[in-house]
């Protein structure tokens, strides 16, 4: 899964050129992509390495936080900053041990990886916590709390107000804390057992859906992309587990897939290609999209289960457990 709160939001309006560089050990030609949930970065590339080094220049005005995603599905956080230029350097046989470095702030991070290699569960959660408190001033800090705290497998919602409150005493001017503050706010509004919240949205096909579409049937939010492998398996998983799952038709379950691509023309192949089923909302404004915003969501892919009552039941239901799951709440 992938962090869903990336952007980062810096002062000042000039734009400036930021280029990422580097070359991989035993790797003479590949690709791997790079994208930000930032509207500042804006695109989604594809990064081409030719005899072993790559170059990708990019126009920023304010800073943002990547994600590069190799095609074994790694992936290794970069702070891109104005006006600055970040080499990575790394092995193709060894990608943990990839360096990113140029600068104060991405060396903090790698120091922070190399530090968790053998970390798993709490001790893992523990120490991005430390790492967050230690470092509560700097931008590798909400990069760490993103990847580790906001998408733990178990959210702690205590501990994310408590980072957070930390990192706003000490940069209060950072507007990036003020949304995380606000997508916490969705979370807990929208935790298991509560209501599924008001929403309206126009479907692919130009129907109008909303929480009261729904009312009376089991429904099976899904949101997903195209943008990275990983994105999109959640949904086809889905979709195989409902066919296997007689039930779900004679209860008349229901099915809304929200898609953050920012185009339809990829999201439209993949529904084609694997003959997704149910309503499907793309909107294309991605992680700024309000549906997405309303719900709190924490990582992608990612589902919400609501039972027949309109209830909350059940959030980021793993591919292993879903049609148990499903079972269980149709029962």
């Amino acid at each position: 899964m992938a962090s869903l709160f990336l952007f980062l939001v810096s002062c000042g309006g000039d734009r400036q050129r930021f280029t990422l560089s580097g070359k991989f050990k035993g790797l003479e030609q590949g690709e791997f992509i790079c994208f930000s949930s930032s509207p500042e970065w804006g695109t989604l590339d594809t990064v081409r390495i030719q005899g072993g080094r790559f170059t990708l220049t990019h126009e920023l005005t304010d800073t943002v936080v990547l994600t590069l995603q190799y095609p074994n599905f790694m992936q290794t956080q970069v702070i891109a900053i104005p006006g600055h230029e970040v080499t990575i350097k790394g092995d193709a046989n060894n990608m943990l041990a990839i360096k990113v470095g140029s600068d104060d702030e991405n060396e903090s991070l790698n120091d922070f990886r190399r530090s968790i290699i053998d970390l798993k569960g709490p001790q893992l959660i523990r120490a991005a916590e430390q790492f967050i408190e230690h470092n509560a001033e700097s931008w590798a800090s909400i990069a760490v709390f993103q990847k580790y705290i906001l998408q733990a497998e178990q959210p702690d919602y205590a501990l994310m107000a408590k980072l957070l409150d930390e990192m706003e005493r000490k940069c209060p001017e950072r507007k990036i804390l003020s949304q995380l503050r606000a997508d916490l706010g969705a979370l807990l509004t929208h935790r298991i057992g509560s209501k599924l919240p008001a929403f309206k949205a126009v479907t692919l096909r130009g129907d109008t859906v909303s929480n009261t579409t729904f009312l009376g049937k089991p429904l099976l939010i899904t949101f997903w992309s195209t943008m990275a492998p990983e994105h999109t398996y959640l949904l086809v998983a889905t979709n195989r587990a409902l066919r296997r799952n007689g039930q779900w038709s004679m209860v008349n379950g229901q099915r809304l897939n929200i898609c953050l691509d920012a185009d339809t023309s990829s999201c439209l192949r993949t529904l084609r290609r694997d003959s997704i089923g149910g309503y499907t909302v793309c909107d294309l404004r991605t992680f700024e999209s309000p549906i997405v915003k309303n719900f709190g969501l924490r990582t992608l892919p990612s589902n919400i289960f609501v039972d027949s009552k309109g209830i909350i039941r059940e959030r980021d239901i793993s591919v292993d457990k879903l049609e148990a799951t499903l079972s269980k709440y149709i029962k």
